[in-house]
């Protein structure tokens, strides 16, 4: 929540002050304190705060294993794609708008769990999936009370407002199929510690996302600076997303599904009252329909997470990593994870 709300209000500011920050130098610079903030992991836990000892893990799993980790190529180049969706959905939408139809990922994660690896979801969960998409779809049409008419909000906005909404749905796409294809990677070979191929993950992400910085903007990086836009706010922002996905896989180990599912729900919820209050949002946005919409995709959500199943629940633990490469799926069995 905190961090959809500091970025989309550094958007807002930016505009304000028309003195914009490339989106793909934006990516990269997260992506390059994630990653430092892995190798600072891997030298406290698993080099007992020993940098030779780190270093020395590091060539072995990394260095001379090369050919191990190109398999992860493909989601971090759809992770880095998707930081960049996000970033530019936040600046054509709201920041509650982009929490509640983002939750669509929850179904595009059950389709690609079904495809490429042949999970079968009970029919609660499928009942779950339809109230989740009804919901959705309430939240983008308005109902006026006085006139009885029926419209979508997106007929009563400007082409940047659906821009913002395609976005949202490339980044479900992206997110969710590098989730699904990643622990499709993990169930078909041997895979170092969790922090290591995290590390990996980051480092190809790293790569992917200058190759953004040079392809895209490189001409204007060049005229105007790298750091051009920035503020200490704009620091904050690629901080917290760092340490966001670092927080999500200790979630992961500690925490179960249903707690996951009420702090979604109430990040959602916590989201509407921000974004209302402190970001100033168009008063036509929180219609009856939305809110109605809203409370809907938070059961779907809940009731989604509280089937117990005997196989693996895939779909839950992809839908709230939030498609981080340090929030990857867990190891196989036997293999050692971070405190």
């Amino acid at each position: 929540t905190a961090t959809v709300l500091c970025m989309r209000a550094s958007m807002v500011n930016a505009s304000v002050a028309n003195q914009k920050y490339l989106v793909s130098t934006l990516v990269l610079t997260m992506e390059m304190i994630k990653v430092s903030l892995i190798a600072a992991l891997i030298v406290v836990t698993e080099a007992k705060f020993s940098v030779k000892r780190a270093a020395k893990l590091l060539y072995k799993e990394i260095l001379c294993r090369p050919l191990d980790a190109l398999p992860l190529a493909v989601p971090s180049f759809l992770y880095v794609v998707q930081d960049n969706l996000i970033v530019f959905a936040l600046s054509c939408v709201d920041a509650t708008t982009y929490q509640v139809t983002y939750q669509a990922r929850i179904l595009t994660t059950a389709l690609f769990a079904r495809i490429l690896l042949n999970q079968v979801l009970p029919i609660k969960r499928w009942l779950s999936l339809s109230l989740l998409m009804s919901g959705v779809i309430l939240t983008q049409v308005n109902f006026n009370g006085e006139m009885g008419d029926l419209s979508w909000r997106a007929q009563r906005e400007d082409a940047t407002y659906l821009l913002g909404l395609l976005a949202i749905g490339c980044a479900t796409m992206t997110s969710v199929f590098a989730g699904v294809y990643n622990e499709k990677i993990i169930k078909n070979g041997q895979q170092p510690l969790l922090l290591i191929r995290s590390f990996q993950l980051s480092l190809f992400c790293v790569f992917f996302a200058f190759m953004g910085v040079v392809i895209k903007d490189g001409a204007v990086v060049l005229r105007q600076g790298y750091f051009h836009g920035y503020t200490p706010f704009v620091w904050l922002i690629a901080t917290m997303q760092a340490i966001g996905g670092i927080i999500v896989a200790g979630t992961m180990k500690y925490a179960d599904n249903i707690l996951k599912t009420f702090a979604t729900a109430n990040s959602i919820a916590l989201s509407c009252v921000l974004s209302y209050y402190f970001l100033l949002s168009d008063d036509d946005t929180f219609t009856p329909t939305f809110l109605l919409g809203t409370l809907v995709i938070i059961f779907a959500t809940f009731l989604y997470s509280s089937v117990k199943t005997v196989h693996h629940q895939l779909a839950p633990r992809l839908m709230d990593q939030q498609n981080d490469p340090i929030a990857a799926p867990l190891p196989s069995k036997g293999r050692r994870l971070f405190p």
